[in-house]
C-alpha cells in the first residue's frame, strides 16, 4: 500500500497557497434519495432501521459541520474502487468486501478503531436495534481498522451481535477515502463526548486502539457508514466525516485571481458613487413629507456653533427666571424620548423621534430632582461653550457626582438637553471617550496633524471623539469594511488586508459609539464608498449593525447625522454556518434571551423591509445556533482574511 502523506495540522493547511485542487462537497441526500438511487427500490419499512442505525452510529454527524461531522458522498464508482479489497472475519478468513452486500441489504459501519470509547457506546445502542434490523431483512456489519485479534476482543467487550470484520491494512478505509489524522480524530467535541461516556461507565481500551501494527499502518481513522445491496454495484448511500482542513482547501480552490476580485470591487465602488438612490446622504424629513412642516411632527436637530447654542441656553434660563419671579416656579419643556415616540420611516430608512413634549417642573416631588439635574447640565454646558473647550461625558459626571448619582443619569439628561436646544450632542462640546479605531487606505487631518492610516500598525488610529476637527479626508479605497469586534479588526490589520483589497477598516469594539457612527457616515458621504459589515452571527451582532444603519432609539433625535442606511451585510450570516461548514464545536446554542431578542428583531419595521434579513433571522431561530467571527479560526488563524472574505467579495455574497 502506498505510503500516506505526513499528517497536516488544520491551521497550517488553511494557511497554505489558495490554489490546491478540490471539489465542492455533494449535498447530503434525504431519505427519499435512498429509495430512488437503489436498483431494487428499498421499501419505506426497510429505510427506517437504516436511518436509525445511521443516527446511532454517528450522532455527531451533522450536515455542514467539519471535523466531528460528516458529508454525504456520491456513491457512483465506489464498487469499482472496492473490487479486490479484502477484510477478515473473526476466524481470520478473508472476505471480499463487496460480497458482504452482494446477496442482501446491509448497513456497514466503519469504526474509528476497535478500542474507541465512542464506538463502544454506539455498538451497545445498535445491539438494542438488532431485532428491528433483522425483521427488516437488513444485515448489520461493523468493520474496524485493526487485527483479527482486536476484532475478537471488541466482540467480547461489547454487546454488539452483528457481523464484525477486521481490516488490518486499512484498505477499505483508503478506498473509501475516509478522513484520518490526529487533529481530525481528536476534536474538542469528541473530547467532550468521551468525558460524558466515561461518566456513564464506558472506558477507552488504549492497547486495543493503538497497538503497534495499528499506528504504523496509518491509524487515526474516523470511519463512516455505508448502505448497500442487494447487488455489488447497488451502493445506496455513504456517510463519512471530512476533515476541516480538507474542506477549507476546497474553498480555496474556488478563489479566482485577486485581479478578478478587484474588478468586482471596482464595479461596486463605481455603482455606489454614481447611484442616485443612495440612502446615506441628503434625505431630510421634508423629503419624507414635503407638504408638511417637518418640525411640526418630528424632532429635528442640527449642528450649531457655540454662540448659537449659548444663546439658546440663555433664553431658556431667562424664561425660567421670569417664571420664578412671577410666582409660578420654573419648568422645562422636555421632548419625550420614550420608546412609543420612536418611529421608523421607510422612506428615510431610519428611526426618528416624534415631537411630543412633557413638563419637568421643579415644584413637583416626582420631577424635582430631574429638573435640578437638567438645570445643572445646562449650566455646565454653558461654561464649556464659553471657554471654547471640549470635555468628555465622564468629566461632566464628575463635576457633581452626588447630584448625578450615576453617569447614566447625567448622560440621559445630556440627550434631553440636545433635544431641547435643537442641536446635535457634539454641538454641546461634550464628547464620549475615544473608543473606535480605523486602519487602512485613508489619510486625514486631525486638528491639523496629518494621519496616514496605513502606518498605524495593528492597533489602528483612534477615531477622534470630536469629529469636527477631522478634515482633508483622502482615500484610494474601493470599500469600507465595518467590523463589530476588536479581535477581527486586529486580524485584518495584521494581515494588511487593506493592501490586498484596498479598503478602510473600522470598528467601535462592540456597541457603536457616537464618534464612530459620525465618522463612518462622514466617510460614506465624502468618499461615496460602499460599506460592507462583518458582525457575529447572533442577535446582538444584528442589533449593532442596525444601530449603524437606522439609528438607536436613545438618539433617534439625531438619526439624520448618525446613520448610514446603505450598509451591506457581508457576514457572518446564519446561513454561512452550514455553507462554510463551521465546526459544531465552534457553534454555540442560543440562550432563551438570545431567542427573545431575535424574535423582537423580526418584529422591527426596519427588518421587515429587508427579505434577506428576515430569512437569515428565521434560520438563526430555527437552528438555535450562533457563532462569533472567531469561529472561522477553526480552519486556520488567517482563514478569515485568506479565504472567507475574499470568497465573499468574489461572489458578491452580501445582503
Amino acid at each position: 500500500m502506498a505510503a500516506r502523506a505526513p499528517l497536516a495540522m488544520p491551521h497550517a493547511a488553511a494557511a497554505a497557497d489558495p490554489r490546491p485542487a478540490g471539489a465542492p462537497v455533494a449535498p447530503r441526500p434525504t431519505a427519499p434519495c435512498l429509495r430512488a438511487r437503489g436498483t431494487s427500490g428499498v421499501p419505506l419499512l426497510h429505510q427506517r432501521p437504516v436511518q436509525r442505525a445511521h443516527r446511532l452510529l454517528l450522532p455527531a454527524a451533522r450536515p455542514g459541520a467539519i471535523g466531528s461531522a460528516a458529508e454525504a458522498a456520491p456513491a457512483e464508482g465506489l464498487a469499482q474502487k472496492l473490487q479486490g479489497v479484502e477484510v477478515f472475519d473473526l476466524s481470520g478468513k478473508a472476505v471480499t468486501i463487496v460480497d458482504l452486500w452482494k446477496d442482501r441489504k446491509a448497513v456497514i459501519a466503519f469504526a474509528r478503531h476497535f478500542g474507541c470509547v465512542l464506538c463502544r457506546k454506539k455498538a451497545d445502542l445498535l445491539a438494542e436495534k438488532q431485532d428491528v434490523m433483522q425483521t427488516a431483512g437488513v444485515a448489520l456489519i461493523l468493520i474496524g481498522p485493526g487485527s483479527v485479534e482486536q476484532a475478537n476482543a471488541f466482540c467480547e467487550q461489547t454487546k454488539f451481535k452483528g457481523e464484525v470484520y477486521a481490516d488490518p491494512t486499512h484498505s477499505s478505509y483508503d478506498a473509501l477515502e475516509f478522513a484520518f489524522g490526529l487533529f481530525s480524530t481528536f476534536t474538542p467535541a469528541a473530547g467532550l463526548k468521551i468525558i460524558q461516556l466515561y461518566r456513564e461507565g464506558y472506558r477507552q481500551d488504549w492497547e486495543l486502539s493503538f497497538e503497534k501494527n495499528t499506528r504504523t499502518k496509518g491509524g487515526w481513522y474516523q470511519g463512516g457508514l455505508l448502505v448497500a445491496g442487494p447487488g455489488i454495484d447497488n451502493i445506496l448511500y455513504i456517510h463519512k466525516p471530512r476533515a476541516a482542513a480538507s474542506y477549507a482547501e476546497s474553498l480555496r480552490s474556488k478563489l479566482r485571481p485577486d485581479a478578478s476580485i478587484l474588478a468586482t470591487l471596482r464595479s461596486l465602488a463605481s455603482a455606489s458613487a454614481s447611484s442616485s438612490k443612495s440612502k446615506a446622504a441628503g434625505k431630510s424629513l421634508a423629503d419624507h413629507d414635503p407638504s408638511a412642516e417637518p418640525t411640526s411632527s418630528y424632532i429635528v436637530v442640527a449642528d450649531q456653533d457655540s454662540s448659537s447654542v449659548t444663546s439658546r441656553i440663555n433664553r431658556l434660563v431667562l424664561a425660567a427666571a421670569r417664571s420664578i419671579l412671577s410666582g409660578r416656579g420654573f419648568s422645562f419643556a422636555v421632548p419625550s424620548r420614550a420608546a412609543s415616540n420612536q418611529v421608523y420611516l421607510p422612506d428615510l430608512d431610519r428611526i426618528v423621534l416624534v415631537r411630543r413634549e412633557s413638563a419637568r417642573p421643579f415644584a413637583n416631588v416626582a420631577t424635582a430632582r430631574k429638573a435640578t439635574v437638567t438645570a445643572r447640565v445646562l449650566s455646565l454646558v454653558h461654561a464649556v461653550l464659553r471657554r471654547g473647550i471640549h470635555v468628555t461625558k465622564r468629566d461632566l459626571f464628575y463635576t457633581d457626582v452626588k447630584l448625578f448619582g450615576d453617569q447614566s443619569q447625567s448622560d440621559a439628561v445630556l440627550d434631553d438637553v440636545s433635544c431641547m436646544l435643537g442641536c446635535t450632542r457634539s454641538s454641546l462640546h461634550v464628547v464620549a471617550s475615544e473608543k473606535g479605531v480605523v486602519v487602512g487606505r485613508l489619510v486625514f487631518a486631525d486638528d491639523g496633524d496629518r494621519i496616514d492610516c496605513t502606518r498605524m500598525g495593528v492597533g489602528g488610529k483612534a477615531i477622534p471623539p470630536n469629529i469636527d476637527r477631522v478634515s482633508g479626508i483622502e482615500s484610494d479605497a474601493l470599500f469600507i469594511l465595518l467590523v463589530e469586534k476588536d479581535a477581527a479588526f486586529m486580524r485584518l490589520a495584521e494581515d494588511r488586508f487593506y493592501n490586498r483589497f484596498p479598503c478602510i477598516i473600522l470598528t467601535a469594539k462592540g456597541q457603536p459609539d457616537v464618534a464612530t457612527r459620525l465618522f463612518l457616515r462622514r466617510l460614506k458621504v465624502e468618499l461615496k464608498l460602499p460599506v460592507l459589515a462583518l458582525v457575529d452571527s447572533d442577535p446582538y451582532g444584528l442589533k449593532i449593525l442596525s444601530v449603524y444603519m437606522c439609528g438607536s432609539k436613545n438618539m433617534s433625535y439625531d438619526s439624520a447625522n448618525l446613520t448610514t442606511p446603505d450598509i451591506k451585510w457581508l457576514g457572518v450570516r446564519p446561513s454561512d454556518l452550514d455553507k462554510y461548514r463551521v465546526p459544531e464545536q465552534c457553534r454555540l446554542p442560543m440562550t432563551d434571551h438570545d431567542i427573545k431578542v431575535g424574535k423582537e428583531l423580526l418584529e422591527e419595521d426596519f427588518v421587515k423591509q429587508n427579505e434577506g434579513w428576515v430569512k437569515e433571522l428565521e434560520t438563526m431561530l430555527r437552528t438555535r445556533q450562533k457563532a462569533e467571527i472567531q469561529a472561522l479560526s477553526s480552519f486556520g488563524f488567517q482563514y478569515l482574511t485568506e479565504v472567507y472574505l475574499p470568497l465573499k467579495l468574489q461572489q458578491q455574497d452580501w445582503i
